[in-house]
């Protein structure tokens, strides 16, 4: 596989930084393209299992019926997918490797720039699933409360 794009030190260090202004910041202008190579690299997983680390930091707790698992499926072709379970509480959001926490309740699945452009606010879920790029199978009433369940604020808003 290729490096990918190389992109400036400026937007690398928005990209990695986890706070969702910066990553927005970093993600204007730039080319999809450019975006989805960058993240089918390795820098660019490392990324994503940062932005699943940084999950149970960002979690702010909701009415859940005991544990209810969500899957996501992040895409990165030509590269292998980067796939978490979360497993959520009503006071609590643990990360494990997929599979490890028996079926989901409901699997998310995505590309890599798209994850990105909704874990940063940059972009709402539902819109995502209106343009195809988002695709959800079983419980969609939780998967519809992931933006609010991880204080995800409209696009646009400050975080």
């Amino acid at each position: 596989m290729t490096a990918g794009p190389t992109f400036s030190p400026e937007r690398l260090a928005g990209l990695r930084s986890g706070a969702l202004s910066e990553v927005r910041a970093a993600l204007a202008g730039l080319p999809r393209e450019d975006l989805a190579a960058w993240l089918a690299t390795s820098d660019g997983a490392d990324v994503l299992r940062t932005v699943f680390e940084q999950m149970p930091e960002r979690y702010t707790k909701g009415h859940m019926d005991g544990p209810q698992t969500a899957r996501w499926e992040v895409e990165r072709p030509p590269a292998d997918t980067v796939a978490f379970d979360l497993v959520l509480t009503a006071d609590a959001c643990e990360v494990r490797e997929t599979g490890s926490s028996g079926a989901p309740a409901v699997t998310l699945t995505l590309d890599a720039v798209s994850f990105v452009e909704m874990a940063s606010a940059a972009a709402k879920g539902l819109d995502l699933v209106l343009m195809g790029r988002l695709h959800i199978q079983g419980d969609v009433h939780l998967a519809m409360r992931m933006e609010s369940l991880f204080g995800l604020a409209e696009p646009g808003e400050p975080l």
